[in-house]
């Protein structure tokens, strides 16, 4: 069950009640009773009490007339969360390419690879976003951890787990909606999976500081906003920018296509698939995540290449050990109209191939 700030609970356990006076954890609320008092709860431990509930106790479980001093969030398109934690902005430890990440932080300092850790849910980004994360049970399927809303340039913790429960959290799916009050374009829902290695939390040198979180600790990146495609784009915004810089022209413009981005020529386009050319930083990224954000390009970029007509895409995919070239094999067997040819081995070496796309 989830209770919001404002909720009237009673306690399952023993006598009386109180009022949601913040949400700490996924798992625990304070909660604000008769006395004033402030105490920590588990939810589990908590039954709310619809306001037209009928009382069951002759002493009733508080006052009628008893008001917690908490603050209500006034009901809107969705429920803010109060766990939202602004993020810090400093620039002297760095930069962070905008996107939504995981950040695991112990509470320890100084022993980094001992004791508990928190678990945070990082938007890096100017949206604010709705998620739903799911975490992977090791007999198959997933289980459904949470779900809410972070701010703009805001985190919220997840989890405080012991280290022996990083386990938990080492596959998953996160879900995400891009939301923001005005702006001249909608972005396109995000999924992600993600895949993290245990023994990533056991050395030392993984916890690094960053320019968003005080403290040091592994920070995974889920979902760039580079990865992330735009769903639709205001056809007056895009106009009034070619305007802006080519006043001499008077012409209806059209959304901006990302395969326009790469375009070489009439109906062709090159795209470079590696990393660097993709994201800012890709430092600390594992190779699962690299290979993630390479492959969601490579569908935007030949779906849209389809949708706009082109004939010929060449992806530069490099040579490596071979994964991204095989993915993208697998994945150019769903299009029927789509036959793989080797590239110019002048132009491009072993690294690259030609998408034909007949009509």
């Amino acid at each position: 069950m989830k209770f919001k700030v404002g909720d009237r609970v009673k306690f399952l356990n023993e006598n009386g009640g109180g009022v949601v006076s913040k949400i700490v954890s996924p798992s625990m609320v304070n909660v604000a009773i008769e006395d004033g008092f402030e105490i920590p709860v588990m939810i589990g431990e908590l039954l709310k009490i619809e306001l037209d509930a009928p009382v069951d106790s002759p002493k009733h479980m508080f006052r009628e007339d008893f008001h917690a001093d908490v603050h209500v969030q006034p009901e809107s398109a969705y429920e803010k969360d109060e766990r939202n934690i602004p993020l810090l902005n400093n620039s002297a430890r760095g930069n962070l390419s905008e996107g939504v990440y995981f950040a695991f932080l112990p509470h320890d300092q100084r022993w980094l690879i001992t004791g508990m850790l928190d678990i945070y849910l990082v938007n890096h980004t100017s949206f604010d976003i709705l998620y739903s994360i799911f975490n992977e049970k090791e007999e198959g399927g997933f289980e459904g951890f949470d779900y809410g809303s972070v701010t703009a340039k805001s985190m919220i913790l997840l989890d405080t787990i012991e280290r022996e429960d990083v386990g938990n959290w080492e596959k998953g799916l996160v879900q995400v909606l891009f939301h923001k009050d005005s702006d001249n374009k909608v972005l396109a829902p995000g999924n992600t999976n993600f895949k993290i290695n245990g023994t990533r939390f056991y050395k030392e040198g993984n916890y690094k500081d960053s320019a968003i979180i005080d403290g040091k600790a592994i920070i995974v990146s889920l979902l760039p906003i580079s990865a992330v495609s735009v769903l639709f784009e205001s056809e007056k915004a895009a106009k009034d920018e070619v305007e802006e810089h080519q006043v001499t022209q008077s012409i209806d413009v059209e959304p901006e296509h990302i395969i326009n981005q790469h375009k070489t020529g009439l109906h062709e386009a090159v795209v470079d698939l590696h990393i660097e050319e993709l994201v800012e930083d890709h430092s600390g990224m594992e190779n699962s995540e690299i290979i993630r954000i390479q492959i969601n390009y490579f569908t935007r970029c030949l779906e849209n290449a389809i949708a706009n007509q082109f004939k010929k895409v060449t992806f530069i995919h490099g040579v490596g050990t071979g994964v991204l070239k095989t993915a993208i094999k697998e994945i150019v067997k769903d299009y029927p109209n789509v036959e793989i040819q080797d590239a110019s081995m002048k132009d491009f070496g072993y690294g690259a191939m030609d998408l034909i796309i007949r009509r």
